[in-house]
């Protein structure tokens, strides 16, 4: 039986064999693809639980006694009342102990000067201008409260406030609007719950309250601020030129899985790190916090122009987003198309009302802290230190073309790590924590090939031996890792089945072989990197990419993604790591990271250089000093030196430098190439007078900043909570640090 079965000619024999061993080949393959990857269970993870907001329920509100201009009273917290106009459902807030009066729009006394017509004009008179697309189209209507065939209920809401529900019959879609009083002044939310689409036409976004307290162009002194870098001011005073003229970007940067990056010739810019938005007039000013619904968000700031003679700073949210659909598999050409599936989240604004002193952009980042104190998202009070700690990255080397292949070259052992830290201390910098890069076995940054630990540098032995002689030392040891982006020849997993999906279901692909790794996927094989390093002693992990700096979709069709999921299993995992180990920090630190890290690498101090911004403001740095430790730029890394260290001074930073021991040209062709200059050797000497600077600030280190102002050209000034005032002088390249007490 067996020989009928077992071919009889030697072609055949050969070919049954080459098609046994590819059967096998595959069937490792396959093997060696499964999912051996630790469980969320195993790290105490559980899927991220959807909470929306109700829609509200009861009798209509009917407007009782209007005033001259056609607003009723519709509730009052003894702080603030909130008033309507039913016919185009503007809304009004009055600061009661002020007497000041917010609009959602210009009165119709000012639009009388308004030179623009038709649908433009009626955006100025409506709460909202929402988007609208056919279904298999993509040309987009704009829909306000003034358009014809809409028809809108009011309902109360616990006598604190009013939901708005608006109804398009011809479209046949809805949608709902709470204005709701607070005690900082007024909360406006969007629920999803509230949306219905009955027909062919889809919502594409909504712009909420566009013009609220909008200032005209000959009206009172003050400014707009959005979220640039640290935060930026947009004067009302200053000439402009016809372009640049407004500004509109996506809160936490743009959607990685919505980028086709082979067509992006678009300059980079600051992302947007924190969503808060705000404007000043006079004596009054507010600050706008995103609360739900930041990662569909953008911030849109504009100035008179042709769309009005307004300044107006608000948020827009997108429900669909546009993408490029590839025609075919073949060719690279796209066609434009809008997801038809809609995001399913609340989109909730607070407006924190601010008036007298408090009206400038101090107010709005003590309004914007207060918020996150309350929210529960920062971290406590940081503990009390004789000296300001430096922030030391050391760079162990990287893998680079050597002879006819790749190899790893050394630029810093561990036992020269130690040699770096002890001449460091015994030169007078009395507190530092470490980061030690390039450790990683494959020699590259964007790897999971991390173990075990590269021989050159000292392997695992050396690693430990490190990290024991640090502690004896009172220094804690991180290690750098990196979580999204990664390339797939050194890399354990695969771009077809683990990295993101793009819009249109393709994977998503950056420059070269790169891609971004599911992060469930990403999450779930830190497991084992914790496991290791706790192993060795390591006290945390510093994430260069992934949590903190960067947040995408993937739309897979099984188990999709957003970006707010994202942020939730990042989220788990810093608080994870926390535990396991000790310590984590981030790139960037954007603010859903902030409760969950010890220190932030590159906190944004720079501003995009946008032609709207006419200053840089640290509203950020004020928002969070004190609660968590930020550097700005590695000291020897800067572009205008001293201008740069002035800046880390005036934003309250501790000092940061990124050393080799070996020359800085060993780096050359390694990923840590933009390095230009790390020599330990070259850098001491700077190293110790710069922290001997910083280190005037070390009694400032856990304190909040209270104030910031601009003294003259060039001259700025921060105080800290216990009185302490350093004064900045970019002219001189001087600083003086006055006043104060024991806090």
């Amino acid at each position: 039986m067996l020989r009928t079965l077992w071919p009889t000619s030697r072609k055949s024999r050969l070919t049954l064999l080459i098609a046994i061993v590819i059967v096998i080949a595959a069937a490792a393959v396959i093997y060696s693809r499964r999912d051996t990857l630790p469980s969320l269970q195993k790290m105490g993870i559980s899927p991220p639980i959807a909470q929306l907001a109700s829609v509200m329920e009861g009798a209509a509100w009917q407007a009782g006694t209007v005033n001259e201009e056609g607003f009723a009273q519709v509730a009052d917290n003894g702080d603030f009342a909130l008033w309507l106009e039913p016919k185009t459902s503007q809304i009004a807030v009055m600061d009661k102990q002020s007497g000041y009066q917010w609009r959602s729009n210009p009165s119709k006394e000012q639009l009388a000067n308004e030179t623009v017509k038709g649908a433009l004009l009626e955006n100025l008179q409506s709460p909202f201008v929402v988007e609208v697309v056919a279904a298999g189209q993509t040309r987009r209507t704009s829909l306000n409260s003034l358009t014809k065939g809409l028809s809108v209920s009011y309902t109360l809401m616990d006598d604190l406030g009013v939901q708005a529900t608006y109804t398009y019959g011809k479209e046949q879609i809805s949608f709902v609007i709470q204005y709701k009083l607070t005690s900082r002044g007024m909360e406006a939310t969007i629920p999803s719950n509230g949306i219905q689409e009955s027909g062919d036409r889809l919502i594409y976004s909504i712009h909420l309250l566009p013009f609220f307290g909008a200032v005209s162009a000959k009206s009172d002194t003050g400014y707009l601020f959005v979220p640039d870098g640290p935060g930026g001011l947009i004067y009302y005073d200053r000439v402009r030129p016809a372009i640049g003229s407004s500004y509109e970007f996506p809160v936490y940067g743009d959607d990685p899985a919505q980028i086709n990056f082979e067509e992006e010739n678009e300059v980079r810019r600051e992302q947007i790190a924190f969503p808060l938005y705000g404007l000043k007039r006079g004596d009054h000013a507010f600050a706008a916090i995103v609360k739900e619904g930041p990662y569909t968000a953008k911030i849109k700031a504009a100035t008179p122009g042709n769309a009005s003679k307004y300044h107006s700073v608000s948020v827009s949210f997108n429900y669909r987003e546009e993408y490029g659909r590839k025609v075919s598999g073949i060719t690279k050409e796209t066609v434009k198309a809008i997801r038809v599936e809609r995001s399913r989240e609340d989109r909730r604004v607070e407006f924190r009302l601010l008036s007298g002193e408090e009206a400038d952009y101090v107010g709005m980042a003590n309004a914007y802290r207060d918020y996150l104190e309350e929210s529960g998202q920062l971290g406590g009070q940081l503990p009390t230190t004789d000296h300001i700690p430096l922030m030391l990255s050391i760079v162990g080397g990287g893998t680079k073309p050597q002879f006819g292949s790749n190899g790893y070259e050394a630029a810093t052992t561990f036992n020269e790590a130690e040699q770096i830290v002890d001449g460091l201390r015994e030169a007078g910098v009395a507190n530092m924590n470490v980061i030690y890069q390039g450790w990683q076995n494959s020699g590259h940054a964007y790897t999971d090939e991390r173990f075990p630990i590269v021989s050159k540098i000292g392997g695992i032995q050396g690693a430990k031996q490190f990290v024991r002689n640090m502690h004896e030392k009172g220094i804690k040891v991180l290690f750098d890792d990196y979580m999204a982006w990664k390339e797939e020849d050194y890399s354990s997993f695969y771009k077809k089945s683990d990295g993101i999906r793009s819009i249109d279901s393709t994977v998503m692909s950056g420059e070269g072989d790169s891609f971004i790794v599911n992060p469930v996927k990403a999450v779930r094989q830190q497991k084992q990197v914790v496991d290791v390093l706790k192993e060795i002693g390591i006290d945390g992990i510093h994430y260069v990419d992934g949590p903190g700096s960067i947040t995408f979709s993937d739309y897979r069709s099984n188990n999709p993604l957003t970006r707010s999921d994202t942020v939730y299993y990042y989220q788990e995992l810093l608080d994870y790591v926390r535990e396991q180990l000790n310590v984590v920090s981030v790139a960037r630190g954007e603010q859903y990271a902030l409760k969950h890290v010890d220190y932030i690498d590159g906190l944004p101090y720079s501003s995009s250089r946008d032609l709207m911004i006419d200053e840089t403001v640290p509203v950020y740095p004020i928002a969070v000093h004190g609660t968590v430790a930020y550097t700005t730029v590695a000291g020897n890394t800067r572009d205008i030196y001293e201008d740069e260290l002035l800046k880390a001074i005036e934003y309250g930073a501790v000092p940061s430098f990124k050393l080799t021991y070996a020359e800085s040209r060993v780096l050359k062709r390694t990923d840590f190439q933009n390095v230009y200059s790390s020599q330990y050797a070259i850098w001491k000497d700077r190293i110790v007078e710069d922290y001997e600077k910083f280190d005037q600030l070390a009694a400032v280190y856990h304190l909040k900043i209270v104030d910031h102002e601009k003294l003259a050209d060039g001259i700025y000034a921060t105080t800290y909570e216990n009185g302490t005032r350093v004064t900045v002088d970019y002219k001189t390249k001087q600083f003086s640090v006055e006043g104060g007490k024991a806090g």
